[in-house]
């Protein structure tokens, strides 16, 4: 039997070699694929709560409910006018 050339097993090595790394490529292609999908969908989830809590935010400060909360909880008026004082500072330098 002959011994095959350095070149020949040379060649084979090499495709041997580029036949792993590109299974090797895929596979690291297919877990990072699936990892940016979770992360997309973990974007959205996060999307999601944020805009409830935007929504609840705004119902919960709208001057209306403050309106009620301050009549009906803590027993506040509105103010009427009689009792508004006005003070003008007029010229003072307030340092």
């Amino acid at each position: 039997m002959k011994l095959r050339s350095p070149l020949f097993i040379l060649i084979i090595l090499a495709f041997l070699s580029l036949f792993f790394l590109n299974t090797w490529q895929g596979f690291r292609y297919q877990e990072l694929e699936s990892r940016v999908e979770r992360l997309e969908q973990e974007q959205k989830n996060w999307l999601e709560k944020n805009k409830k809590v935007i929504a609840a935010l705004a119902v919960l400060s709208s001057p209306q409910r403050i309106r009620t909360l301050a009549e009906d909880s803590l027993g506040l008026e509105p103010l009427k006018a009689a009792n508004l004082i006005q003070i003008e500072l007029g010229g003072a330098d307030i340092d």
